[in-house]
């Protein structure tokens, strides 16, 4: 089981040490700071999952600070702990940063409910790591695609989108098949290319005829792209 981690930041010695103490038994990893210049050096060194952040410190505020770790840590799951919450501190907080929990000072500890947030908080962060780790996959899958795109040998293409829309088409085929237009064939069960009298069912959906066509299927999550590529233009 991969270790978990969670980083309070509060300038008050006095609830770190109490949230140390209360918290010392739990199957995470507590990590702890005074600023939020000494917290960035903590999510340097670690692999911090949630970050509970006092809003009003010296030199950098926490709306700030929860703003960078925002834009550079984007799978870390953000909660404000504060006794000085207000209207426009929430409003700036869920505009900016998009907290998933607000605590107030003086937190209470003689119940579970802290420690029910910060799991949730660290069930969210695992969500958040795998949709994450699955963008950067499909980031590169697509990078790839689009490569053997521009680098095939000379073969005009239509690409379509689950729908069979074309999203993309050599300029040698746009006017046969403009983008926008559907290719699904009115059975419901392929791909029909009139102008080539080219009838592709999905049941090959990888497979090709070298001498008219071939075809490459691409899946982003729960959607796909088609990419035809044909031997002749018409």
């Amino acid at each position: 089981m991969t270790p978990q981690n969670i980083l309070f930041v509060d300038d008050s010695p006095m609830v770190l040490s109490l949230l140390e103490r209360t918290l010392m038994q739990e199957t995470f990893t507590l990590h702890t700071a005074h600023t939020p210049k000494e917290a960035l050096q903590v999510l340097k060194q670690h692999p911090i999952d949630v970050v509970v952040s006092d809003l009003l410190m010296p030199g950098l505020d926490g709306i700030t600070f929860l703003r960078m770790i925002k834009k550079d840590y984007p799978h870390i799951v953000r909660i404000i702990l504060s006794g000085h919450l207000h209207t426009q501190s929430i409003l700036s907080a869920i505009n900016q940063v998009g907290v998933f929990r607000f605590l107030t000072k003086p937190l209470e500890l003689d119940d579970n409910t802290l420690k029910k947030i910060l799991y949730e908080a660290l069930d969210q962060a695992k969500l958040n790591r795998n949709s994450l780790h699955a963008d950067q996959n499909v980031a590169s899958d697509l990078s790839a695609f689009i490569d053997s795109i521009l680098n095939a040998p000379y073969r005009p293409y239509v690409l379509l989108n689950d729908q069979d829309i074309v999203t993309a088409v050599h300029i040698a085929l746009a006017e046969l098949y403009p983008v926008g237009c559907s290719l699904r064939h009115p059975d419901g069960r392929g791909i029909q290319l009139t102008p080539h009298s080219l009838y592709i069912p999905y049941a090959e959906s990888e497979s090709s005829d070298p001498d008219l066509y071939s075809l490459d299927t691409l899946t982003l999550g729960h959607s796909s792209l088609r990419l035809i590529r044909l031997s002749e233009i018409a």
